[in-house]
């Protein structure tokens, strides 16, 4: 499923003292089954540019094309609803949606609001539940029992559930330590490989950019300012100097030794691929 953006604006409160231009001229696509990184500072228009991906926030100006499903100042709610049915958000604390009193009622809420049968309902709710790794005994406990990290997923399972064409993961580590960081990190790109969905990863963490995602568009003022492959974008000194974006450790390391004129046979994107190429390195000089 693609998502294509063409003269986008946003202006929040216009005509108004309060006039803010959230987003600037945004023309760009989303294409399908690809893992994207959304990066920029906040303020930059990230979380603008998602809400409008699913009706949260209609464009002042130009058009989003979900599919087919367009987007404009005039869209009326119905047509909202169907691009809301297309487009799965997971936003920061994702478990704070909990609300049923069972976790398999809680994922199965998604399925039946949107007309899927009960039983239905109960089929995917377990197959989303499964796909997490969530223990059997746990699916008529209530989800306020559960570990932090439990309850995460039943809330990601819940949005799965519902079957999404489109992925968006906005922070979705946040508050999370490094074990349960990795981990989340994993169960995402393994959903991204089995279902064959797109993901769009707003996320301030370059490593992980790095690491997993195979786009990345740049936000910055509004303005949608770079977009292209990841590997290209980041280790981009000059640009990512100027707007003031962290380089990802490996590509600091890689370049550190390219300096000293240690040039690896191919970019790594994270420190395991950069012990293996650089022993490599070190074997073809011995």
């Amino acid at each position: 499923m693609t998502i294509e953006f063409k003269d986008v604006n946003i202006i929040y409160n216009p005509r108004s003292p309060f006039e803010f231009h959230a987003l600037k001229d945004i023309n760009t696509t989303f294409d399908d089954k690809k893992f994207y990184g959304l990066i920029g500072h906040t303020g930059s228009g990230k979380s603008t540019l998602i809400q409008s991906m699913n009706g949260l926030i209609l464009p002042t100006s130009g058009v989003v094309n979900v599919d087919g499903t367009i987007l404009n100042k005039k869209t009326k709610q119905k047509t909202i609803h169907q691009s809301k049915m297309k487009v799965g958000m997971v936003f920061q604390f994702p478990e704070h949606q909990l609300f049923e009193a069972t976790v398999l009622r809680d994922v199965m809420f998604g399925p039946m609001n949107m007309g899927a049968s009960e039983e239905d309902a109960k089929t995917k709710a377990i197959e989303y539940l499964q796909l997490l790794k969530l223990p059997e005994d746990l699916y008529e406990r209530s989800p306020f029992e559960l570990s932090g990290g439990q309850m995460r997923k039943v809330a990601i399972a819940g949005i799965l559930a519902m079957e999404p064409s489109i992925l968006i993961l906005d922070e979705p580590t946040a508050g999370l330590d490094p074990v349960s960081h990795d981990e989340t990190m994993k169960l995402f790109y393994d959903v991204y490989k089995k279902l064959n969905v797109t993901i769009i990863l707003i996320t301030h963490d370059m490593d992980d950019v790095l690491f997993y995602t195979d786009e990345v568009k740049v936000m910055d003022k509004g303005h949608l300012v770079n977009e292209g492959p990841t590997k290209e974008i980041l280790r981009d000194k000059d640009f990512m100097t100027r707007y003031n974006l962290d380089i990802p450790h490996v590509l600091q390391l890689s370049q550190d030794l390219e300096d000293k004129g240690i040039h690896l046979s191919r970019i790594p994107s994270n420190f395991e691929e950069f012990i293996v190429l650089y022993k490599e390195w070190r074997r073809s000089h011995a």
